[in-house]
C-alpha cells in the first residue's frame, strides 16, 4: 500500500500543478452551481478554465519535474468531480439524457474503485492515461455542446462519447487487470 510520505512527497504536494488540480475542483463546484441557475456565459467562461487547468496541470508537472503520487490522485479526481458535476447540472437545467450521466458518472465511479483497489496493492500511483485524456476532452465538448444548445452536434457527440467512454473503460480494465497480474507474480516470487 502506498504509504503517506510517498503521497505528501517534500516539495511535491503545494506545487503549482497540485494547485491547478486544487483549482479544478472548486471550479467543478461552481460550475455546478452556474449550470443549474443558466449562467450560461459564466458557465462557459469557467468550463474553459477548468479544461485549460486539465492540461496546464500535467504539463506543468512534467516541465518543472513537479510529478508526484499526490497529483496522480489529484488529477483524475478533479477531472471526475468536474465532470460528474456539471453531467447532473447538465441533466437538471439543460436535458442532458440521464442514461448519459450514468454512463459518465458510472465509468468515473468504476475507474476510481479500481484505483482505490490498486492503491491497496502496488506502491505507487498509476498516473492518468491518454485515452482517460481523450474521454474528458470529448465529454467535455459534449456539455458544452448542452450548455451552449448547440442542436447539430449533440447527437454525433454523445454517440463519439459513448464509444470513448467504452474504449477507456476497456483500457483501464485490461490495464487493472495487467496490474494486478503482475502483482501477485511479483508476491509468489518472494515467497
Amino acid at each position: 500500500m502506498i504509504q503517506n510520505k510517498i503521497l505528501l512527497e517534500k516539495g511535491k504536494v503545494w506545487t503549482a500543478s497540485n494547485l491547478l488540480s486544487l483549482s479544478r475542483l472548486v471550479i467543478g463546484l461552481f460550475l455546478y452551481i452556474l449550470i443549474i441557475n443558466h449562467h450560461s456565459i459564466g458557465a462557459i467562461l469557467l468550463s474553459l478554465i477548468a479544461i485549460f487547468t486539465d492540461y496546464a496541470d500535467g504539463y506543468l508537472a512534467r516541465k518543472r519535474n513537479e510529478i508526484s503520487e499526490l497529483g496522480k490522485i489529484l488529477d483524475p479526481v478533479a477531472d471526475k468531480v468536474t465532470v460528474g458535476l456539471s453531467s447532473i447540472a447538465l441533466y437538471q437545467a439543460y436535458g442532458l439524457p440521464f442514461w448519459v450521466v450514468i454512463f459518465i458518472v458510472g465509468r468515473d465511479f468504476l475507474i476510481l474503485l479500481g484505483s482505490v483497489i490498486l492503491l491497496g496493492k502496488i506502491n505507487h500511483v498509476a498516473p492518468s492515461e491518454l485515452p482517460g485524456k481523450i474521454a474528458v476532452t470529448v465529454i467535455s465538448f459534449l456539455l458544452l455542446s448542452y450548455l451552449f444548445d448547440f442542436n447539430p452536434v449533440k447527437i454525433p457527440l454523445l454517440v463519439l462519447t459513448i464509444l470513448i467512454i467504452i474504449i477507456s473503460f476497456v483500457y483501464y480494465l485490461v490495464k487493472f487487470i495487467i496490474v494486478l497480474k503482475q502483482n501477485r507474480l511479483e508476491i509468489n516470487e518472494s515467497k
